[in-house]
C-alpha cells in the first residue's frame, strides 16, 4: 500500500498534462472542416556508439485527397548526448504525397528529460517544390510517460508549432498548429515495441475556417 500515494500522485500529474494539452487548442467550435487520418509507422533504431543514436523511421499517411492524398515519408535522425539526459542532434528527410508534391526537410533539435518529463526543442527548414522560398518551423513538444508494466507504458504530449517563415510571401499566412496526443506501447521483447495512439491536430486558418483532424497511429519499432 505505501506505493498507492506514488500511483496517485503519476495519475494526477498525467490528467494535469492532459488537460493543459487540451487547453493549448482554441476552442473549435467554429472548425467544420474535420477529416480523418491513418498514420502507419515503422522506424529502426541503434547506436552508432556510447552517446551517439541513429533513427531511420518512415510513415504511411492514408489521408483525404482534399488534403493532398497519401502521403509517404522517410526521415534519418542523429543524435548525440551531450550531457545527462540530454540529446541534441538533427536530421533530414523527404516527404512525398500522392499528387506529387515534394517536401525536403532539414532540422535540428535538443531534447531533456527529466525523469517521466520529456521537453523537446525542434527547428525545422522546410523547402517545397515551387516554394518562393524556405519555410521555417518552430515546434515544442512537452511529454509525460508513465510505465503501467513492467512491459506496457503510456504517454500523453502536447506540442505547438508555429511558422517562423511562411513559404509563399504572399500566399496565406497561417502560422500556428496544435498538436496533442495519447498513446500505448508494448515492449515485444529482441528489441521490437508495437505502438497505438491517437492524434489531435488543429490548424489556426485566420479569417477561413480552422481545420481539426483526427489521426489514429499504429507503430511498430526495432532496436537492435
Amino acid at each position: 500500500m505505501k506505493h498507492l500515494p506514488m500511483e496517485r500522485a503519476r495519475i494526477r500529474v498525467a490528467a494535469l498534462i492532459a488537460c493543459c494539452a487540451a487547453a493549448w487548442q482554441p476552442s473549435i467550435a467554429r472548425a467544420a472542416d474535420e477529416n480523418t487520418q491513418l498514420w502507419l509507422i515503422g522506424a529502426v533504431r541503434t547506436d552508432l556508439g556510447e552517446d551517439t543514436h541513429a533513427t531511420l523511421d518512415g510513415s504511411l499517411r492514408l489521408r483525404e485527397d482534399a488534403r493532398g492524398g497519401d502521403e509517404k515519408t522517410i526521415r534519418l535522425t542523429l543524435e548525440q548526448e551531450v550531457a545527462d539526459n540530454v540529446l541534441a542532434g538533427g536530421g533530414a528527410g523527404v516527404w512525398d504525397t500522392e499528387t506529387g508534391e515534394t517536401e525536403v526537410r532539414i532540422f535540428q533539435q535538443l531534447t531533456i528529460t527529466r525523469g517521466a518529463f520529456a521537453a523537446r526543442t525542434r527547428l525545422e527548414e522546410r523547402i517545397f517544390d515551387g516554394a518562393d522560398r524556405v519555410e521555417l518551423r518552430f515546434r515544442q513538444r512537452m511529454q509525460y510517460t508513465l510505465e503501467l508494466s513492467g512491459s506496457v507504458s503510456a504517454s500523453l504530449d502536447g506540442e505547438w508549432l508555429h511558422l517562423v517563415q511562411t513559404r509563399d510571401r504572399l500566399g496565406p499566412q497561417y502560422r500556428d498548429q496544435f498538436r496533442s496526443r495519447a498513446a500505448v506501447t508494448a515492449d515485444l521483447g529482441n528489441g521490437l515495441t508495437a505502438g497505438i495512439a491517437y492524434l489531435a491536430i488543429y490548424d489556426q486558418r485566420g479569417a477561413a475556417r480552422d481545420r481539426y483532424a483526427h489521426v489514429p497511429q499504429v507503430s511498430l519499432d526495432w532496436r537492435f
